[in-house]
């Protein structure tokens, strides 16, 4: 089995080229999901937008602040299910055009076992990622407060280090974990420590494989911007809905359709082609290092 990290970083750019029809289903998915959004909270998010606004400018009281996050959070609590759903779908679809790439129908998305246990998965994943973050930088806040009561000078320096530490410990995780998504969509089972094994000894191609494929998705992300810019001056984008504080979302849509429509095709385009750039590479490499055949 061999596996190299800068071909398996452009993985990407393969699944757009070998089948671009699968952007193209996985921009409607995004354009569903984020019209799905505007349309249960487009009042919601025009108070959002006009409320941080306002805040900016002014010495924001408790009040405002409580305000802010029942409106945040409200909309939140609803969105979240839906989009761990969506993410679920594309994620699975992502491995799948990798991994099993002849499985091409409707952008290789499905609603079945696969989807399910991704989830399941990725909420585990984000679980053990979360706990772990929050015991590390806690051991490295007391160790450093216990420095400190002996020696400022000391107790700041252990602090730093150990932080830097538990940064290091994390992304160690991370990678130790970043295929259990594709071990789940090929293995057909939740074990998010499947892949221990397989990524052992080889975290830093995987880690160097990922910074490639993040700098790569920033790129995309700098270029979407670049072509955004000019929509968005002309049309008012997703800025406008401030100045529509306290219509109702039928109001909303109504005058500003069109610069909602544009910033809703846009978003999706672009979030489509980083969803192939960023995760494919770590499909790619599970293929590799399970000695799986290139399709």
């Amino acid at each position: 089995m061999t596996f190299s990290a800068t071909e398996a970083a452009f993985e990407g750019f393969r699944v757009v080229r070998r089948h671009p029809l699968a952007i193209v289903f996985w921009g409607l998915a995004y354009v569903v999901f984020l019209a799905a959004f505007l349309g249960l909270f487009g009042s919601s998010l025009a108070t959002l937008l006009a409320t941080t606004e306002r805040l900016e400018n002014s010495q924001p009281s408790p009040q405002d602040l409580e305000a802010l996050g029942q409106t945040y959070f409200g909309m939140m609590a609803l969105a979240m299910p839906l989009a761990l759903v969506l993410s679920a779908v594309l994620n699975a679809a992502v491995a799948r055009s990798v991994l099993r790439p002849a499985e091409k129908a409707f952008g290789y998305m499905r609603l079945g076992g696969d989807e399910l246990r991704v989830l399941v998965v990725s909420i585990a994943l984000s679980i053990i990622v979360f706990a772990a973050s929050i015991i590390l930088f806690a051991v490295a806040g007391l160790v450093g407060g216990l420095a400190a009561q002996a020696n400022q000078a000391v107790g700041v320096l252990v602090g730093v280090l150990l932080g830097l530490g538990a940064i290091v410990a994390l992304v160690w995780l991370m990678i130790r974990l970043s295929l259990a998504i594709p071990a789940t969509v090929i293995e057909k089972k939740i074990a998010p420590f499947s892949t221990f094994a397989l990524t052992k000894g080889r975290v830093m191609p995987l880690l160097g494989m990922a910074i490639i494929a993040v700098i790569m998705s920033i790129l995309v992300s700098i270029l979407g911007t670049i072509i955004a810019l000019p929509i968005t001056l002309a049309t008012g984008g997703l800025g406008q809905l401030a100045e529509m504080d306290g219509q109702s979302t039928a109001q909303i849509l109504q005058t500003a359709g069109p610069g909602l429509i544009a910033w809703t095709l846009i978003n999706a385009v672009f979030s489509a082609l980083q969803l192939a750039v960023i995760y494919a590479p770590f499909s790619a490499a599970y293929r590799d290092l399970k000695g799986l055949p290139h399709e």
